[in-house]
């Protein structure tokens, strides 16, 4: 074979991968290798296959020979510095894609590859230059455009997030991954109604699309459309029986009656060589709350285990850190310092904040409260959180939160609760109070109490192990650490009590707390209880909870779309041999044998 066929072979090759032959361009691919071992294009060529049949470390490194033979080509470094993203081989793939841009300063696909390494590494500043670098080459560059937003939005930049997407969905209208994007930023933003006709839209063109009849569920779910969502969520499993994540989906909206499931089949899957953690996670999650729901409890508790351990995202919790955290907040927000600065911030009565440990019963205070026509209900918001990341910044360079606090002057104090304010009056229509259920704000009220000294607070409280036990059988979707062990969830709970009883010593606040259990045994009267701590006059609507249309995104929007029920009370009892290490950290809060 002369080098002008091999040329020819090599372009008919590429055009068997770009329409998806990819068996065709690996058969092709291994004879021109056996007669041209050290042809760049072949070596690139057959790179390419590996890339599409996921083998990125073959794909490294036939394209890398192919580089050491033709180092001119930028087509050959972009491609390999892909490669090497898909392989996490951040700083390899960086390198390839800038020798890339040297060798051809306007090969958009790789500012594009370098703004994603960069991305991936969250380095997020120099990310969006490279994007915009992008655009200022081309500037009808749809993914320049997509991927920034979606930069944007792994910040959670909403308001930067969608006019972006928007613009990338605009200028290639069949893009499916700029549309799921936009659809994604929309749902977030609280526009699930249009996220939910765009994703329809895309089924409309791809109806065998699992990942969208998937979202589709989950917006559905969200919205207490459960027959709806559970329909997308069984139409994906049609249409791939192994989707995993469908499967997880599923078991979260419905009780498994014991006559159809699917677990037979999901424990099969487990057993599949090569897949990922992911797939393993979801499939361990639905399979532990399909025992539960059939009593078989060992089996459950297993399973729930099992996902937990292959959850590796974020860092380990750090329970002794976590402690000293408590310590150093409970030292600085005490009662002098109150006495001496107590009353510098807003006079705004608008905020409730619902606090507590997660699955404590947030969501249903939350969806309670919003019932009513004067309370909007904002969902877990990340704006305090940010304003004490802020907060050094703020009082000028010195100590760190929470020692920077008595740096904090009336003006200052003033301007972050107007910012905050001014966000959550963007949705809350003629509302007079609006609710703020991030949970982990309990570690935040004396910022919120000088911020807010009108405020109103609510303390969620439930059983240490039923809430523990909760969390640990929940794969969240935020990364929460310290569910992914009972010892961590007991010390979490523990640190939590300690300083939610400083809190009630200490603030000038008066905190309402409410117990779950009271909560599902007697709605009416602890809604009622609720209803007065906020200032408001009751209203028969906050017992209609369950008929709410609001999008819900929190792990309990299955849950809240119920009426009242008690059975996740005690649960804990079923698992009662299982969960030694949580009753040892909990200490003197687990319940006595």
């Amino acid at each position: 074979m002369q080098t002008s066929s091999a040329d020819q072979s090599v372009i008919a090759a590429m055009q068997f991968i770009g329409t998806g032959q990819i068996a065709k361009a690996e058969t092709l691919c291994k004879e021109l290798l056996e007669k041209h071992p050290l042809n760049a294009a072949v070596l690139h060529t057959a790179g390419l296959v590996d890339y599409m049949k996921r083998d990125y470390e073959g794909a490294i490194k036939k394209i890398t020979q192919a580089v050491q033979i033709d180092d001119s080509n930028a087509q050959y470094f972009c491609n390999l510095g892909e490669a090497l993203r898909r392989d996490n081989d951040h700083k390899e793939a960086l390198a390839a894609f800038e020798r890339s841009i040297v060798l051809k300063p306007e090969f958009l696909k790789a500012h594009l590859g370098a703004g994603n390494v960069l991305r991936d590494t969250k380095k997020y500043v120099e990310a969006i230059s490279k994007f915009r670098l992008a655009l200022a080459i081309n500037p009808n560059f749809a993914e320049a455009y997509h991927y920034l937003g979606v930069a944007y939005l792994e910040q959670e930049n909403l308001d930067d997030a969608v006019p972006v997407l928007r613009k990338a969905a605009a200028l290639r209208p069949m893009y499916l991954e700029a549309q799921m994007s936009l659809a994604n930023a929309l749902e977030q933003s609280g526009e699930s109604e249009e996220a939910l006709e765009i994703f329809k839209g895309i089924l409309e063109r791809a109806p065998q699309n699992v990942a969208i009849h998937n979202n589709v569920g989950n917006i559905l779910k969200n919205l207490g459309r459960m027959d709806e969502a559970i329909k997308h969520y069984e139409k994906a499993l049609e249409i791939d029986p192994d989707h995993a994540p469908a499967h997880y989906n599923l078991s979260r909206t419905q009780k498994t009656d014991g006559e159809e499931n699917e677990a037979e089949r999901m424990e099969e899957m487990l057993k599949e060589k090569g897949l990922d953690d992911n797939r393993k996670i979801n499939l361990h999650f639905a399979l532990g709350k399909i025992y539960d729901d059939l009593g078989e409890f060992d089996k459950a508790f297993k399973h729930f285990e099992n996902g937990n351990d292959l959850d590796k995202r974020g860092e380990e919790f750090n329970a002794e850190g976590h402690n000293m955290v408590i310590n150093r907040l409970m030292a600085q927000f005490n009662k002098n310092f109150f006495n001496k600065r107590f009353g510098i911030g807003s006079e705004s009565q608008m905020p409730v904040f619902i606090v507590g440990v997660p699955r404590s019963g947030t969501t249903l205070v939350e969806q309670t409260l919003s019932s009513h026509p004067l309370v909007h209900g904002a969902g877990e918001l990340s704006e305090i959180g940010t304003a004490v990341q802020q907060m050094q910044n703020t009082v000028g360079e010195g100590a760190p939160y929470p020692e920077c606090v008595t740096e904090l002057d009336a003006i200052s104090a003033i301007k972050i609760a107007e910012d905050y304010l001014r966000f959550i009056r963007k949705d809350a229509g003629s509302a007079i109070r609006v609710t703020d259920k991030m949970p982990g704000n309990f570690l935040h009220l004396g910022i919120i109490a000088l911020l807010f000294p009108k405020a109103t607070i609510i303390n969620c409280r439930r059983q240490p192990e039923d809430v523990a036990l909760s969390c640990y059988f929940q794969h969240f979707t935020a990364i929460m650490p310290f569910s992914r062990k009972l010892d961590d969830l007991g010390a979490y709970i523990s640190d939590y009590d300690r300083i939610m009883k400083h809190w009630h010593e200490v603030l000038p606040i008066k905190i309402l707390d409410v117990q779950y259990e009271e909560m599902t045994a007697d709605h009416e009267s602890m809604s009622k209880k609720i209803v007065e701590h906020a200032g408001l006059e009751w209203d028969e609507a906050c017992l209609e909870f369950h008929k709410q249309d609001r999008p819900v995104k929190t792990a309990s929007s299955w849950q809240v779309r119920q009426p009242i029920y008690q059975s996740s009370v005690a649960r804990w009892k079923n698992y009662d041999k299982n969960i030694k290490p949580l009753k040892k950290a909990l200490g003197d809060l687990a319940a006595k044998e």
